[in-house]
């Protein structure tokens, strides 16, 4: 496989495309993204599916500079999908001649199936969930994927999408009843099965809904891949901004660039959660684009990454990682300090996974600036744990990183996220365990170690060496109870 990858995915509202750097045999990262909001769809709903020649233009025009972008990336793979308003298009051959004459580009028209199976693949890879429904509202259609502990079990494609409803209901007549019929006679397709309390919303409509929450709740992580939306807190919402006019849909901070067709995504939005019986959105990031490079990416896999494989943590590892061998042992170690102190702190295996994560990368930030490195490290891993992680995760590693041996802080900054993190006496036990075994790793030399707890709250540490630097350096550590430690020279 390339190892600069470019994907285009031509939509009825947008042309996107993303470029990926392959960094090892599965691990890769976004390194460049952009969009052109030429709206191909335009006019054609009203004209049979027919492309106008003015929005064939926008497009062409658009994709001369893809390629030219995805070249001077030194891209040596592009890939190029298209979708609802090129499949449903009478004279779609028109356009595709033009994209291989004057762009130099191949576009393949996929079925509604095959973007619903790369939405899938997107999210059954890339998210922290497992099991829900992905729904991927676009310009000409939705498409769903039935996702089970991994896997895609079913998958739909409906005629209904914003610049559809946009086109046929809202802009002459603003006839929101007709809309209303329109989807309830969709949503009579979709089969018994697809039921379920998780949806994965993906497409640019309910990024754009998900993002007016976090603002207004001034949640602290920016980046909106893996949100979590409670559906009963805010369907009002959803209706609110479906039955709005333009006016005020400005006033309310919705993008400029979704003024227009947020209403009819909005209300598409609603009325699926109501006939899935949703009650949580996991917001994703990713999508078509995501899919088709992964479907490459795992080709001969099933679609799926191995067991226990992340994506994130690899890319990580080979962009930043300095010292591999002390990394591993700083994880050894703390896996079996958490196991030792268990008697004490008895955190679930939850927190053991962020402490096997946050042990592993918590000197990445050195790749930086030694002084100030778990400062650097937080800020590194906030940004690069993207795939399949939640956000309390992401916030929860980062603090331990940042506060390894310190005292964690009450901050008010991180409320709207903190409820859904381990309580802050189970962090500290965390950012101490990690910061005991970062002591212990940081001689040269195989040391062996073992540990004994004592009933007396008294954890008796034997080793191969001295550990004079390390004996001195742990009666600086804030423990979260009091802990008596003993050295022992064994073996």
């Amino acid at each position: 496989m390339a190892k600069i990858t470019s994907v285009i995915d031509i939509g009825s509202n947008s042309v996107r495309m993303a470029i990926f750097r392959k960094t090892s045999r599965f691990a890769f990262h976004l390194i460049y993204e952009v969009k052109s909001k030429v709206r191909i769809s335009e006019g054609c709903y009203e004209s049979g599916g027919v492309l106008g020649e003015v929005p064939m233009e926008r497009a062409i025009c658009a994709l001369k500079e893809f390629v030219q972008i995805a070249k001077a990336h030194k891209s040596r793979k592009i890939f190029c999908v298209a979708t609802s308003a090129l499949r449903d298009a009478p004279n779609a051959k028109v356009f595709l001649e033009r994209a291989r004459r004057e762009c130099a580009l191949s576009v393949k028209v996929i079925d509604g199936k095959k973007e619903a199976l790369y939405g899938g693949i997107a999210c059954a890879n890339l998210l922290h969930y497992k099991d829900g429904i992905t729904m991927d509202i676009g310009g000409g259609s939705t498409e769903c994927a039935l996702i089970e502990d991994g896997k895609i079990i079913d998958l739909i494609s409906l005629n209904i999408g914003t610049i559809r409803l946009k086109e046929l209901f809202f802009d002459k007549e603003d006839n929101i009843e007709g809309a209303i019929g329109f989807i309830q006679e969709q949503l009579k397709d979709i089969p018994q099965h697809f039921k379920h309390h998780r949806v994965f919303g993906v497409g640019g409509t309910i990024r754009a809904l998900s993002k007016m929450i976090m603002k207004y709740k001034r949640y602290p992580i920016e980046e909106v891949h893996g949100y979590e939306v409670d559906v009963m807190q805010n369907l009002k919402f959803f209706e609110k901004i479906s039955h709005s006019s333009l006016d005020k849909l400005q006033e309310m901070g919705v993008p400029q660039d979704r003024i227009d067709n947020i209403r009819s995504g909005a209300l598409i939005l609603q009325m699926f959660l109501m006939h899935f019986g949703t009650k949580e959105i996991v917001t994703s990031g990713v999508g078509v684009r995501e899919g088709v490079y992964l479907s490459d990416l795992l080709r001969g896999h099933k679609n799926t990454f191995p067991k226990a494989f992340n994506p994130s943590i690899s890319a990580i590892e080979d962009r930043f990682m300095l010292d591999k061998r002390y990394a591993e042992m700083t994880r050894k170690e703390s896996l079996k300090i958490f196991d030792a102190l268990f008697p004490m702190h008895k955190l679930d295996e939850q927190c053991k996974k962020l402490l096997h994560t946050a042990s592993y990368l918590s000197s990445i930030g050195r790749i930086l600036n030694f002084y100030n490195a778990s400062y650097h490290g937080s800020y590194f891993l906030l940004n690069a744990l993207e795939y399949g992680f939640s956000h309390a995760e992401r916030m929860s590693i980062c603090l331990l990183v940042e506060y390894s041996g310190k005292k964690i802080p009450q901050d008010e900054s991180i409320r709207g996220i903190s409820d859904m993190m381990p309580k802050l006496l189970s962090l500290q036990w965390l950012s101490f365990m990690l910061a005991l075994s970062e002591t212990l790793c940081r001689s040269e030399g195989n040391v062996q170690i073992r540990y004994e707890y004592l009933k007396s709250k008294t954890l008796k540490i034997y080793t191969t060496a001295d550990l004079y630097l390390a004996r001195e350096n742990i009666i600086k550590l804030h423990k979260p109870e009091p802990l008596n430690i003993e050295f022992i020279k064994a073996f």
